[in-house]
Parts: C-alpha cells; structure tokens; sequence
C-alpha cells in the first residue's frame, strides 16, 4: 500500500464524515444517520434513506474492522448498503451473502495549473442567500429527495466547505462543493441538471474548487466516481481526468444481492 493510497482514502473519510455531521439534527434524526470515522475510514449510516451512498463504509484495515462495519449495517436494517474496501486488502464478501456490484474510480491530482474549462453556465461560488439555489441545483441534479434540501442549504458557509453554483441566467442548474482541511481539499456533490448537461458545467466547476484549493495553499486535491466502462459509461469520470486527476486506484462495491 503506498502513501498516496492511503492518502485518498483519509482525505474522502474526512470530507464524508464532515458532510454527515452537517445534517440539521431533526432530519438527521428521522434519517436515523450516524458516521463513525477512524483514520482513513469512515462508515456512514442512514437506514431510512434507502441509497447505498449513504450507507457505505470504506478505509478500514482489518477483517475484525470489515466485520463490525458489516454488522453496522446489517444492524442498522438499512436496505441497501456498500462495503468498499481498499483494493490492497484483497478482500471479499461473497462468503457473507453480498455480491460485487461495481467499482469508483479514487483520483488525486497536484499543484498544476488546471486549464480553463469553458461552459455556457455562470459559474459562482454561493453566498449565504444562495443556499437554497445551491441545494435546489444539488438535489435535482443527483435525483434526491426533495426533503433533504434543508441538508444541502447547511453545507453553505459551514467551516471548512465552499460551495459553488453554475446559473443559467437565473436558475441554478449545477452544483458542487470543496472541503479544505490542512492542506487537502475534497471535492464532493457534483452535479448537473439533465436539461442542462453537456454544456461543460461540470468541468467548469471541478476547474474553480481546483483553483480555490490552490489558492488556499493545498498541495492536493481529492474525488472519486464510479468507473467508466464500455457498459457503463460516466462521464464525471471524463471530466475528472480532463482536468487533471490520475486514477490512484479503484475501489470494489459490495452491497446486498439485488
């Protein structure tokens, strides 16, 4: 395992769990959602929120560790969950009656300038009276709930996060955030409108948190996505690559039989 591996997974585990602390505590508390972090690991836990992405746990070292997350989540009743493992470890879960369902991509990149991303959308990074815009282009983007706009709308201003809006004149249609802690930077919930897709929002985003990182004196910048395929293809993974990430490795997606 290699410092830089490690690396990418202290730098997501410390953006996620932060992430889930801003949950508003009375959605929190009907979403049932924890974090436990440790290192370069971090489990999260929101069992009345079906989506895997919240119920995942990753960064954790040993096969005792591995089975306590597992327990977690199983405990938790959640329907839908991922066991992420770092791909040093080797592990697997068949033999606890999960399936490998899919891979992401972690990608990491340094102090280079990053080239300018043109895009028909405006991009700006949100004030405080942008929050609910912020969330609205957030939670439609990834097909959300609409319910947890109130948790989007407390990322804007929190310590440690900058979140940015790409407009359409006046209608907020794309969204992604930066957490800075020390000198790392994780880059988190990008993403688009389908109306307003394959306009170079994303790109454009991804390229200002990477200057905003920079400026404030990060050595690296942090993301990961879902790996691009023949049969699945992600564009996010594209446009990470296009302004400047490197895969650091892929990390496997066990998760309950579907």
């Amino acid at each position: 395992m290699s410092d830089e591996a490690r690396l990418v997974e202290a730098v997501e585990a410390a953006g996620w769990a932060d992430l889930v602390r801003a949950c508003p505590p009375p959605l929190a508390q009907a979403l049932g959602m924890a974090v436990i972090e440790h290192g370069a690991a971090a489990s999260s836990l929101a069992p009345r929120m079906p989506i895997a992405l919240f119920n995942r746990s990753f960064g954790w070292e040993t096969s005792e560790d591995w089975q306590a997350a597992l327990k977690r989540h199983r405990d938790s009743s959640a329907p839908d969950f991922f066991l992420q493992p770092p791909p040093w470890l080797n592990a697997s879960f068949a033999g606890d009656g999960l399936q490998r369902r899919s891979r992401w991509a972690k990608t990491i990149r340094g102090r280079e300038p990053v080239a300018a991303m043109p895009t028909t959308l405006r991009i700006a990074e949100a004030r405080a009276q942008d929050g609910e815009a912020f969330a609205a282009a957030a939670v439609g983007g990834f097909g959300m709930p609409p319910a947890l706009a109130p948790w989007l709308v407390a990322m804007v201003g929190r310590p440690g996060w900058r979140t940015y809006v790409g407009w359409d004149g006046d209608q907020p249609v794309a969204a992604g955030a930066l957490y800075i802690k020390g000198d790392t930077a994780w880059c988190g919930l990008g993403a688009t409108l389908t109306s307003h897709r394959g306009r170079g929002g994303q790109c454009a985003l991804l390229a200002r948190r990477i200057e905003d990182a920079l400026a404030a004196g990060c050595r690296v910048v942090v993301t990961e996505t879902g790996e691009d395929t023949a049969e699945a293809p992600n564009p996010s993974f594209r446009n990470m690559m296009r302004t400047g990430f490197r895969t650091v490795h892929f990390r496997d997606n066990w998760g309950p039989p579907r």
